[in-house]
């Protein structure tokens, strides 16, 4: 019987924003009118707790399915496969479960239970229908069919709580951990130009004293903006960026030209941003105010354990 241990750490997640950049910028009151490029097609998706599912996601007879492993990012679960058996074991540490393919029954700690859809087994990998995975480990679920996404999240109210704290860093702290959502009508736009693990950046962008909207600038190739409702984060627009210098509206922090954008370009004219980039060499978050002007303030702070986000002096005056 082989058997697979993953961990899903707090450690994980500051790697996946190392390297970042929070360019806390005053998200728009207006909106400029939409620009829409024609996407590629593109294959469904999956996040699982705002991580990009690692393997393909499955569509059968309007049932979608998404692979075994993937549920390692809802928590540290054990997989295991029975060879001889062919069933499929999960250990959640609480509760084990044993499921076989192409059966709708489950067993819970000995207990049998019923899916609403059956396990399948494709190419020898092990999928897990969507609504079976929210069902069994009470995990949201949620289907985007114009953008072709797949979202299984663990609700967490203290990430809530933080995010209503009257602390601006953590309340943006917050911000970046609560579930996030297409709202583009269309599937999203990928990084063109994706850099390794050592190399890449992402940069987080809120209103200066605010925390209810951000963007998100990937690699200097993919930058994204969400609008915080009800506990979630939804994608409004994207858009890659070229090589070429030039600019994107008033978005004064992007100083090159777009070469695609989706959904509805948001402005920041006559705002004030401040950016965080966090180095895991330093183990240090650098800071700076800045405005279309130019920079107003910079520094560096080392953030709590596990954190990026730090408190500016600007800020606070």
């Amino acid at each position: 019987m082989n058997t697979t241990n993953t961990t899903w750490q707090q450690k994980k997640w500051k790697w996946i924003l190392a390297a970042s950049i929070v360019t806390a910028g005053t998200a728009p009151a207006l909106l400029s009118s939409n620009v829409v490029e024609a996407a590629a097609i593109h294959q469904p998706a999956a996040y699982i707790n705002n991580v990009p599912a690692e393997n393909d996601v499955v569509i059968r007879q309007g049932v979608t399915y998404v692979a075994l492993t993937e549920l390692k990012f809802l928590g540290d679960y054990t997989f295991g496969y029975n060879n001889k058996t062919k069933q499929i074991s999960i250990n959640t540490g609480s509760d084990k479960y044993v499921l076989t393919p192409n059966s709708k029954t489950i067993k819970k700690n000995g207990q049998d239970a019923a899916l609403s859809s059956a396990p399948i087994l494709v190419n020898g990998k092990a999928m897990l229908p969507l609504r079976a995975i929210g069902e069994t480990f009470s995990a949201e679920v949620r289907w985007n069919q114009a953008a072709k996404e797949a979202y299984i999240y663990t609700p967490d109210a203290s990430i809530m709580e933080e995010y209503n704290s009257s602390d601006l860093t953590i309340a943006r702290e917050a911000a970046l951990r609560l579930p996030r959502f297409s709202d583009l009508k269309q599937a999203r736009l990928d990084i063109r130009n994706p850099l390794g693990p050592v190399d890449s950046s992402m940069t987080y962008i809120f209103e200066k004293g605010q925390k209810d909207r951000f963007f998100v600038n990937e690699d200097n190739d993919l930058i994204s903006y969400y609008e915080i409702k009800n506990g979630t984060a939804l994608l409004k627009w994207q858009a890659n960026m070229s090589s070429a210098a030039g600019t994107i509206g008033d978005l004064f922090f992007i100083q090159t030209k777009a070469v695609a954008e989706a959904g509805k370009r948001p402005t920041v004219a006559g705002q004030t941003l401040v950016s965080f980039q966090y180095s895991r060499m330093l183990e240090e978050t650098s800071y700076e105010v800045m405005n279309k002007s130019g920079s107003i303030d910079s520094g560096s702070i080392a953030p709590q354990k596990d954190k990026i986000i730090v408190a500016v002096p600007e800020e606070n005056e």
